[in-house]
Protein backbone atom coordinates (compact mmCIF):
# COMPACT_ATOMS: atom_id res chain seq x y z
CA UNK A 1 0.00 0.00 0.00
CA UNK A 2 1.37 3.49 -0.99
CA UNK A 3 2.19 5.93 1.94
CA UNK A 4 -0.46 8.61 0.70
CA UNK A 5 -3.19 5.09 1.14
CA UNK A 6 -1.78 4.32 4.39
CA UNK A 7 -2.24 7.91 5.55
CA UNK A 8 -5.44 8.02 4.08
CA UNK A 9 -6.39 4.89 5.84
CA UNK A 10 -5.19 5.98 9.36
CA UNK A 11 -7.22 9.44 9.09
CA UNK A 12 -10.13 7.33 8.04
CA UNK A 13 -10.33 5.04 11.01
CA UNK A 14 -9.29 8.41 13.01
CA UNK A 15 -12.23 9.57 11.99
CA UNK A 16 -14.80 6.36 12.57
CA UNK A 17 -13.29 6.76 16.17
CA UNK A 18 -14.53 9.98 16.60
CA UNK A 19 -17.66 8.73 15.14
CA UNK A 20 -17.84 6.23 18.01
CA UNK A 21 -17.08 8.45 20.66
CA UNK A 22 -20.13 10.82 18.85
CA UNK A 23 -22.77 8.05 18.80
CA UNK A 24 -22.13 6.82 22.98
CA UNK A 25 -23.08 9.73 23.58
CA UNK A 26 -25.75 10.24 21.93
CA UNK A 27 -26.68 6.19 23.36
CA UNK A 28 -25.69 7.39 26.58
CA UNK A 29 -23.48 4.57 26.80
CA UNK A 30 -22.36 4.05 30.37
CA UNK A 31 -19.98 1.37 30.18
CA UNK A 32 -18.94 1.94 33.80
CA UNK A 33 -21.88 1.35 35.63
CA UNK A 34 -21.74 4.20 38.30
CA UNK A 35 -21.08 6.96 35.58
CA UNK A 36 -24.84 8.25 35.56
CA UNK A 37 -25.11 7.63 39.60
CA UNK A 38 -21.88 9.49 40.15
CA UNK A 39 -23.58 12.71 37.98
CA UNK A 40 -26.90 12.30 38.97
CA UNK A 41 -26.29 11.94 43.18
CA UNK A 42 -23.02 13.86 43.40
CA UNK A 43 -21.04 15.65 40.35
CA UNK A 44 -24.80 17.81 39.50
CA UNK A 45 -26.10 18.66 42.76
CA UNK A 46 -22.59 20.30 43.18
CA UNK A 47 -22.68 22.46 40.35
CA UNK A 48 -25.86 23.81 41.24
CA UNK A 49 -25.41 24.53 44.94
CA UNK A 50 -21.92 26.60 43.64
CA UNK A 51 -24.45 27.96 41.40
CA UNK A 52 -26.77 28.92 43.93
CA UNK A 53 -24.37 29.78 47.24
CA UNK A 54 -20.42 29.24 46.88
CA UNK A 55 -19.27 30.25 50.36
CA UNK A 56 -22.43 27.77 51.96
CA UNK A 57 -21.33 24.84 49.37
CA UNK A 58 -17.72 25.32 50.03
CA UNK A 59 -18.21 25.75 53.70
CA UNK A 60 -20.47 22.32 53.96
CA UNK A 61 -19.30 20.37 51.07
CA UNK A 62 -19.50 17.19 52.90
CA UNK A 63 -22.94 17.53 52.49
CA UNK A 64 -22.52 17.06 48.80
CA UNK A 65 -20.74 13.16 49.27
CA UNK A 66 -18.43 13.95 46.09
CA UNK A 67 -15.39 12.05 47.10
CA UNK A 68 -13.12 14.66 44.99
CA UNK A 69 -12.20 18.11 45.89
CA UNK A 70 -14.78 21.40 44.38
CA UNK A 71 -12.63 22.48 41.46
CA UNK A 72 -14.77 20.69 38.79
CA UNK A 73 -17.85 22.02 40.56
CA UNK A 74 -16.82 25.65 40.74
CA UNK A 75 -14.63 26.02 37.47
CA UNK A 76 -18.25 24.47 35.62
CA UNK A 77 -20.57 26.67 38.04
CA UNK A 78 -18.96 29.44 36.98
CA UNK A 79 -17.15 29.35 33.43
CA UNK A 80 -18.67 26.75 31.48
CA UNK A 81 -21.87 28.49 29.88
CA UNK A 82 -23.86 25.14 29.23
CA UNK A 83 -25.18 24.30 32.72
CA UNK A 84 -28.68 25.38 31.96
CA UNK A 85 -29.81 21.77 32.01
CA UNK A 86 -27.69 18.79 32.25
CA UNK A 87 -27.47 17.29 28.59
CA UNK A 88 -26.01 20.44 27.37
CA UNK A 89 -23.38 20.22 30.25
CA UNK A 90 -22.78 16.69 29.64
CA UNK A 91 -22.25 17.78 25.73
CA UNK A 92 -19.71 20.17 26.58
CA UNK A 93 -17.69 18.26 28.98
CA UNK A 94 -17.63 15.47 26.58
CA UNK A 95 -16.32 17.73 23.78
CA UNK A 96 -14.00 19.31 26.32
CA UNK A 97 -12.29 15.85 26.98
CA UNK A 98 -11.50 15.59 23.80
CA UNK A 99 -8.92 18.17 24.70
CA UNK A 100 -6.83 15.31 26.25
CA UNK A 101 -6.60 13.91 22.78
CA UNK A 102 -5.70 17.18 21.31
CA UNK A 103 -2.76 17.98 24.06
CA UNK A 104 -1.21 13.72 24.26
CA UNK A 105 -0.61 14.17 20.50
CA UNK A 106 1.37 16.66 20.83
CA UNK A 107 3.59 15.37 23.67
CA UNK A 108 3.81 12.40 21.54
CA UNK A 109 4.71 14.14 18.33
CA UNK A 110 7.32 15.98 20.61
CA UNK A 111 9.07 13.29 22.33
CA UNK A 112 8.76 10.04 19.89
CA UNK A 113 8.71 12.32 16.64
CA UNK A 114 5.84 10.79 15.42
CA UNK A 115 3.58 12.21 12.66
CA UNK A 116 0.87 13.92 13.66
CA UNK A 117 -1.76 11.15 12.46
CA UNK A 118 0.30 8.23 14.40
CA UNK A 119 0.37 10.78 17.48
CA UNK A 120 -3.51 10.97 16.74
CA UNK A 121 -3.64 7.65 16.74
CA UNK A 122 -2.34 6.54 19.29
CA UNK A 123 -3.89 9.42 21.81
CA UNK A 124 -7.46 8.39 20.57
CA UNK A 125 -7.21 5.08 22.06
CA UNK A 126 -8.51 7.39 25.13
CA UNK A 127 -11.75 7.36 22.99
CA UNK A 128 -12.33 3.66 23.36
CA UNK A 129 -11.79 3.25 26.72
CA UNK A 130 -14.31 2.67 29.07
CA UNK A 131 -14.06 5.05 32.13
CA UNK A 132 -13.01 7.70 29.56
CA UNK A 133 -16.02 7.67 27.71
CA UNK A 134 -18.34 7.23 30.42
CA UNK A 135 -16.87 10.41 32.34
CA UNK A 136 -16.82 12.41 29.14
CA UNK A 137 -20.60 11.11 27.84
CA UNK A 138 -22.00 11.68 31.88
CA UNK A 139 -20.19 15.29 32.78
CA UNK A 140 -18.03 13.66 36.00
CA UNK A 141 -14.91 14.32 36.82
CA UNK A 142 -12.07 12.92 36.22
CA UNK A 143 -11.34 14.01 32.37
CA UNK A 144 -11.00 17.18 33.55
CA UNK A 145 -8.09 15.76 35.52
CA UNK A 146 -6.69 13.80 33.54
CA UNK A 147 -5.75 16.92 31.33
CA UNK A 148 -4.82 19.24 33.26
CA UNK A 149 -2.32 16.18 34.10
CA UNK A 150 -1.49 15.97 30.31
CA UNK A 151 -1.00 19.97 30.24
CA UNK A 152 1.41 19.74 33.21
CA UNK A 153 3.09 16.99 31.93
CA UNK A 154 3.73 18.93 28.62
CA UNK A 155 5.37 21.77 30.49
CA UNK A 156 7.61 19.20 32.42
CA UNK A 157 9.40 17.47 29.33
CA UNK A 158 10.27 21.31 28.19
CA UNK A 159 11.72 21.60 31.98
CA UNK A 160 13.62 18.21 31.76
CA UNK A 161 14.73 18.48 28.44
CA UNK A 162 15.93 21.97 29.17
CA UNK A 163 18.94 22.52 30.87
CA UNK A 164 18.70 26.29 31.42
CA UNK A 165 16.16 27.65 33.83
CA UNK A 166 12.58 28.31 31.99
CA UNK A 167 11.00 30.23 34.55
CA UNK A 168 7.71 30.30 32.65
CA UNK A 169 7.80 26.07 31.86
CA UNK A 170 8.29 25.74 35.98
CA UNK A 171 5.15 28.07 36.64
CA UNK A 172 3.02 26.47 34.37
CA UNK A 173 3.76 22.85 35.63
CA UNK A 174 3.28 23.38 38.83
CA UNK A 175 0.24 25.16 38.14
CA UNK A 176 -1.30 22.26 36.12
CA UNK A 177 -0.46 19.72 38.26
CA UNK A 178 -2.14 21.39 41.18
CA UNK A 179 -4.82 21.98 38.80
CA UNK A 180 -5.27 18.67 38.48
CA UNK A 181 -4.77 17.31 42.03
CA UNK A 182 -7.77 19.63 43.01
CA UNK A 183 -10.09 18.16 40.54
CA UNK A 184 -8.79 14.38 41.29
CA UNK A 185 -6.75 14.84 44.56
CA UNK A 186 -5.14 11.27 43.64
CA UNK A 187 -3.32 13.05 40.96
CA UNK A 188 -1.16 14.38 43.77
CA UNK A 189 1.26 11.85 42.91
CA UNK A 190 2.67 14.07 40.22
CA UNK A 191 3.66 17.25 42.12
CA UNK A 192 5.47 14.73 44.74
CA UNK A 193 7.15 12.94 41.75
CA UNK A 194 8.64 16.55 40.33
CA UNK A 195 9.81 17.52 43.43
CA UNK A 196 11.68 14.13 44.37
CA UNK A 197 12.83 14.15 40.57
CA UNK A 198 14.49 17.37 41.06
CA UNK A 199 15.89 16.84 44.48
CA UNK A 200 17.31 13.09 43.34
CA UNK A 201 18.75 14.80 40.09
CA UNK A 202 20.35 17.67 42.32
CA UNK A 203 18.17 19.84 40.22
CA UNK A 204 18.62 22.40 43.10
CA UNK A 205 17.61 25.69 41.39
CA UNK A 206 14.24 23.96 39.62
CA UNK A 207 13.48 22.21 43.19
CA UNK A 208 12.98 25.56 44.83
CA UNK A 209 11.30 27.40 42.22
CA UNK A 210 9.04 23.98 41.91
CA UNK A 211 8.85 24.49 45.95
CA UNK A 212 8.35 28.27 46.35
CA UNK A 213 4.91 27.64 43.77
CA UNK A 214 3.48 24.42 45.16
CA UNK A 215 3.62 26.09 48.85
CA UNK A 216 1.81 29.05 46.99
CA UNK A 217 -1.01 26.92 44.87
CA UNK A 218 -1.23 24.64 48.36
CA UNK A 219 -2.94 27.84 50.27
CA UNK A 220 -5.96 26.74 48.60
CA UNK A 221 -6.01 23.53 50.22
CA UNK A 222 -5.19 24.75 53.18
CA UNK A 223 -7.67 26.99 53.34
CA UNK A 224 -10.14 24.69 52.99
CA UNK A 225 -8.67 21.89 55.70
CA UNK A 226 -9.03 24.90 57.71
CA UNK A 227 -12.72 25.37 57.20
CA UNK A 228 -13.54 21.70 57.30
CA UNK A 229 -11.68 21.61 60.83
CA UNK A 230 -8.47 19.75 59.38
CA UNK A 231 -11.09 16.60 57.90
CA UNK A 232 -12.70 15.67 55.44
CA UNK A 233 -16.05 14.04 55.70
CA UNK A 234 -18.46 12.75 53.12
CA UNK A 235 -22.43 12.70 53.85
CA UNK A 236 -24.49 13.57 57.07
CA UNK A 237 -25.64 12.11 59.68
CA UNK A 238 -25.22 8.36 61.05
CA UNK A 239 -24.12 7.93 56.87
CA UNK A 240 -21.32 10.88 57.78
CA UNK A 241 -17.71 9.23 57.62
CA UNK A 242 -14.38 10.16 57.69
CA UNK A 243 -13.28 9.85 54.15
CA UNK A 244 -9.84 9.76 54.68
CA UNK A 245 -9.66 7.31 57.96
CA UNK A 246 -12.11 5.38 56.60
CA UNK A 247 -11.22 5.12 53.05
CA UNK A 248 -8.05 5.95 52.20
CA UNK A 249 -5.13 5.03 55.26
CA UNK A 250 -1.80 3.42 54.67
CA UNK A 251 -3.26 0.49 56.15
CA UNK A 252 -4.09 -0.47 53.13
CA UNK A 253 -1.13 -0.19 50.87
CA UNK A 254 -0.19 -4.24 51.81
CA UNK A 255 -3.99 -5.90 50.70
CA UNK A 256 -3.31 -4.00 48.01
CA UNK A 257 -0.24 -4.66 46.95
CA UNK A 258 -1.13 -7.66 44.35
CA UNK A 259 -3.91 -5.64 43.31
CA UNK A 260 -1.81 -2.55 41.88
CA UNK A 261 0.50 -4.68 39.41
CA UNK A 262 -2.11 -6.23 38.11
CA UNK A 263 -3.98 -3.53 37.08
CA UNK A 264 -1.20 -1.74 35.96
CA UNK A 265 0.13 -4.74 33.74
CA UNK A 266 -3.39 -4.47 31.89
CA UNK A 267 -2.62 -1.23 30.29
CA UNK A 268 0.90 -1.88 30.00
CA UNK A 269 0.38 -5.24 28.05
CA UNK A 270 0.40 -4.28 24.22
CA UNK A 271 3.99 -2.87 24.26
CA UNK A 272 5.18 -5.92 26.54
CA UNK A 273 3.84 -8.35 23.89
CA UNK A 274 5.30 -6.67 20.86
CA UNK A 275 8.64 -6.61 22.97
CA UNK A 276 8.43 -10.10 23.49
CA UNK A 277 7.17 -10.83 19.56
CA UNK A 278 10.16 -8.63 18.54
CA UNK A 279 12.93 -10.89 20.33
CA UNK A 280 10.44 -14.24 20.71
CA UNK A 281 13.36 -15.53 23.12
CA UNK A 282 12.85 -15.75 26.92
CA UNK A 283 15.38 -14.48 29.82
CA UNK A 284 16.45 -17.64 31.56
CA UNK A 285 17.12 -15.58 34.51
CA UNK A 286 13.80 -13.15 34.34
CA UNK A 287 12.08 -16.81 33.67
CA UNK A 288 13.61 -18.37 37.10
CA UNK A 289 13.03 -15.10 38.98
CA UNK A 290 9.11 -15.00 37.85
CA UNK A 291 8.89 -18.81 38.53
CA UNK A 292 10.27 -17.85 42.41
CA UNK A 293 7.98 -15.26 42.78
CA UNK A 294 5.16 -17.22 41.98
CA UNK A 295 6.14 -19.73 44.44
CA UNK A 296 6.09 -17.35 46.96
CA UNK A 297 3.14 -15.26 46.20
CA UNK A 298 1.10 -19.37 46.03
CA UNK A 299 2.73 -20.07 48.95
CA UNK A 300 1.01 -16.73 50.87
CA UNK A 301 -2.03 -17.69 49.34
CA UNK A 302 -2.03 -21.17 50.57
CA UNK A 303 -1.38 -19.61 53.68
CA UNK A 304 -4.99 -17.71 53.53
CA UNK A 305 -3.42 -14.08 53.20
CA UNK A 306 -5.07 -13.65 50.22
CA UNK A 307 -8.57 -14.78 50.92
CA UNK A 308 -9.74 -10.88 51.44
CA UNK A 309 -10.00 -11.35 47.67
CA UNK A 310 -12.66 -13.54 47.54
CA UNK A 311 -14.72 -10.92 49.16
CA UNK A 312 -13.31 -8.00 47.00
CA UNK A 313 -16.88 -7.27 45.16
CA UNK A 314 -15.88 -3.03 44.46
CA UNK A 315 -12.70 -2.63 42.14
CA UNK A 316 -9.93 -5.24 42.23
CA UNK A 317 -9.43 -4.77 38.74
CA UNK A 318 -10.11 -6.59 35.22
CA UNK A 319 -7.62 -9.68 36.11
CA UNK A 320 -9.56 -9.36 39.36
CA UNK A 321 -12.74 -9.58 37.67
CA UNK A 322 -12.27 -12.36 34.91
CA UNK A 323 -10.93 -14.51 38.09
CA UNK A 324 -13.80 -14.27 40.29
CA UNK A 325 -15.92 -15.05 37.01
CA UNK A 326 -14.44 -17.96 35.85
CA UNK A 327 -11.98 -19.36 38.66
CA UNK A 328 -14.39 -18.72 41.89
CA UNK A 329 -12.23 -18.69 44.78
CA UNK A 330 -9.42 -19.94 42.99
CA UNK A 331 -6.90 -17.26 42.60
CA UNK A 332 -4.28 -19.18 40.77
CA UNK A 333 -4.46 -17.31 37.52
CA UNK A 334 -5.07 -13.80 39.44
CA UNK A 335 -1.64 -14.34 40.99
CA UNK A 336 0.30 -15.29 38.24
CA UNK A 337 -1.16 -12.17 36.48
CA UNK A 338 -0.04 -10.20 39.61
CA UNK A 339 3.35 -12.08 39.40
CA UNK A 340 3.84 -10.94 35.61
CA UNK A 341 2.85 -7.35 36.69
CA UNK A 342 5.52 -7.10 39.47
CA UNK A 343 8.28 -8.39 36.81
CA UNK A 344 7.51 -5.93 34.23
CA UNK A 345 7.40 -2.84 37.23
CA UNK A 346 10.46 -4.01 38.65
CA UNK A 347 12.23 -3.56 34.30
CA UNK A 348 10.84 -0.20 34.61
CA UNK A 349 12.08 0.32 38.43
CA UNK A 350 15.31 -0.80 37.03
CA UNK A 351 15.58 1.22 33.90
CA UNK A 352 16.28 4.58 35.22
CA UNK A 353 15.65 6.57 38.71
CA UNK A 354 13.47 8.90 37.39
CA UNK A 355 10.94 5.39 36.45
CA UNK A 356 12.27 4.26 39.93
CA UNK A 357 11.03 7.36 41.74
CA UNK A 358 7.74 7.68 39.51
CA UNK A 359 6.67 4.44 40.46
CA UNK A 360 7.18 3.94 43.72
CA UNK A 361 5.22 7.49 44.84
CA UNK A 362 2.85 6.19 42.12
CA UNK A 363 2.14 2.59 44.09
CA UNK A 364 1.96 4.60 47.58
CA UNK A 365 -0.76 7.05 46.63
CA UNK A 366 -3.23 4.65 44.35
CA UNK A 367 -2.58 1.56 46.87
CA UNK A 368 -3.89 3.75 49.97
CA UNK A 369 -7.88 4.11 48.94
CA UNK A 370 -9.71 0.59 50.33
CA UNK A 371 -10.97 -0.43 46.99
CA UNK A 372 -8.55 0.30 44.35
CA UNK A 373 -11.07 0.83 41.11
CA UNK A 374 -9.62 0.68 37.70
CA UNK A 375 -10.99 3.83 36.58
CA UNK A 376 -8.43 5.49 38.73
CA UNK A 377 -5.77 3.99 36.68
CA UNK A 378 -7.22 4.72 32.82
CA UNK A 379 -5.78 6.44 31.09
CA UNK A 380 -3.02 7.23 33.55
CA UNK A 381 -0.77 4.56 33.12
CA UNK A 382 -0.98 4.81 29.41
CA UNK A 383 -0.46 8.78 29.76
CA UNK A 384 2.65 7.81 32.30
CA UNK A 385 3.88 5.33 29.62
CA UNK A 386 3.60 7.42 26.63
CA UNK A 387 5.16 10.60 28.20
CA UNK A 388 6.89 10.50 31.33
CA UNK A 389 8.50 6.90 32.01
CA UNK A 390 11.72 6.66 30.19
CA UNK A 391 11.89 3.46 27.80
CA UNK A 392 14.46 1.53 25.90
CA UNK A 393 15.50 2.19 22.76
CA UNK A 394 13.79 -1.09 21.20
CA UNK A 395 10.42 0.25 22.49
CA UNK A 396 10.67 3.53 21.33
CA UNK A 397 11.51 1.92 18.10
CA UNK A 398 8.44 -0.30 18.40
CA UNK A 399 6.53 2.59 19.11
CA UNK A 400 7.22 4.29 15.68
CA UNK A 401 5.77 1.35 13.43
CA UNK A 402 2.19 0.67 12.37
CA UNK A 403 2.33 -2.77 13.83
CA UNK A 404 2.80 -1.39 17.34
CA UNK A 405 -0.56 1.01 16.37
CA UNK A 406 -2.48 -2.29 15.35
CA UNK A 407 -1.94 -4.05 18.21
CA UNK A 408 -3.03 -1.09 20.40
CA UNK A 409 -5.98 -0.76 18.82
CA UNK A 410 -6.87 -4.26 18.47
CA UNK A 411 -6.36 -4.71 22.16
CA UNK A 412 -8.25 -1.81 23.95
CA UNK A 413 -11.28 -2.49 20.86
CA UNK A 414 -11.10 -5.87 22.47
CA UNK A 415 -11.32 -4.34 25.95
CA UNK A 416 -13.73 -2.17 25.05
CA UNK A 417 -16.04 -5.08 23.09
CA UNK A 418 -15.75 -7.53 26.28
CA UNK A 419 -16.82 -4.62 28.47
CA UNK A 420 -19.62 -3.10 26.81
CA UNK A 421 -20.76 -6.98 26.82
CA UNK A 422 -20.09 -7.57 31.21
CA UNK A 423 -21.80 -4.45 31.52
CA UNK A 424 -24.72 -4.87 29.37
CA UNK A 425 -25.03 -8.62 29.18
CA UNK A 426 -23.83 -9.96 32.47
CA UNK A 427 -23.29 -7.54 35.23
Amino acid sequence: MSKKNTVLLKYSFLLLILLSYILGFFLRENIAGGAEKDFLFFTWPGILAFKENFANTIINWSKIGEGSTPLFHILNAYLNPFTYNQISFQASIALISLLNVVFFSQILVEKFKLKNVDALLYSSIFLILPFFRSSGFWGITENLGWLFLIVSIKFFLKVEKNKNFLFKNIFLTCLFSSLALYTRPYLIFFPIFIALYFLINKKYTKLKFTSIFYVIFSLPGWILLYLWDGKIYLGEGINRINFIEENHHPKFILQNLIIFPSIVLFYLLPIEFLNFFQKLKIDKNKLFKFLILFLFLITLNFLNLFDYLEETKLGGGAFLKLNQFFFKDNFIFFILISSLGIMVIVEYLKFSNKNFVLFIIFLFIYSTPKYIYQEYFEPLVLILLFSVLDLKHETIKLIKTNQSIIFFYTYFIGYFVVSYYYRYNLS
